[in-house]
């Protein structure tokens, strides 16, 4: 997707990235023996460990958030390239930036996260060659940010997709937060959010969470769908 200047974008840093779920919160209350026969809570366990959370967060006030799902070895590039960039001179990413820049002069101007699709972000890295021109790289939004991060260019959203606004049937319950992370969880983690929420008779919330489930079965987007569709890509 073509930008023209930044109208319309704003600028946003990593806030954090942590695990989906705490593994000791899920199973604190549970014997070992009772974590082995609980296929539920084993197959949180088992998603966890391969499922990350990174909350991007707006660098300006209001500092509006972003929240997407990342695997495990995305997490740690991307940790890594915040923390220490040089310790990463030899990944694919790093190795791509120094080609680009001693054969053809290009550098990274701006990286920007513009779309989604079946709950997939959208995003794309441009690059400006030594002729002044821009040319246009779609890469996953984890690429995105390493490669933004390496070559010191700014990572920016489409500001309408922060505009995550509550429903007023659950605004006395359910924070703006909550209904962006929302946006950003598997089915699979929604079903569990439900019945948390019912369980704590929190039913503003609940309800927040079945149209959410609602609206993506309408468009025919489960947690299989989106990995039948990664399987084909790759």
């Amino acid at each position: 997707m073509e930008f023209k200047g930044n109208e319309g974008l704003t600028e946003l840093k990593v806030s954090y990235i942590t695990e989906m779920i705490n593994p000791v919160e899920l199973v604190k209350d549970l014997t070992f023996d009772e974590v082995l026969t609980d296929a539920d809570k084993m197959d949180m366990l088992m998603a966890n460990g391969y499922n990350y959370k990174m909350m991007l967060e707006e660098k300006e006030e209001p500092h509006r958030k972003f929240m997407a799902i990342i695997n495990a070895d995305e997490a740690d590039l991307l940790d890594v390239s915040l923390d220490a960039p040089e310790a990463v001179d030899l990944s694919v990413h790093y190795q791509m930036l120094k080609m680009l820049k001693e054969h053809y002069g290009a550098t990274v101007e701006k990286a920007v996260l513009w779309g989604k699709e079946d709950q997939v972000p959208q995003t794309s890295v441009y690059m400006r060659k030594a002729d002044g021109t821009v040319v246009e790289l779609t890469v996953k939004l984890a690429d995105a940010l390493v490669l933004a991060t390496l070559g010191e260019a700014p990572f920016y959203i489409r500001t309408e997709m922060l505009e995550n606004r509550v429903p007023d049937f659950a605004k006395k319950s359910v924070s703006h937060l909550q209904a962006a992370l929302l946006r950003g969880l598997p089915m699979f983690y929604l079903e569990k959010e439900m019945e948390k929420a019912i369980r704590e008779e929190n039913y503003e919330y609940a309800e927040l969470i079945k149209r959410e489930m609602q609206a993506r079965k309408e468009r025919g987007e489960t947690d299989d769908s989106l990995e039948e569709e990664a399987n084909e890509k790759e």
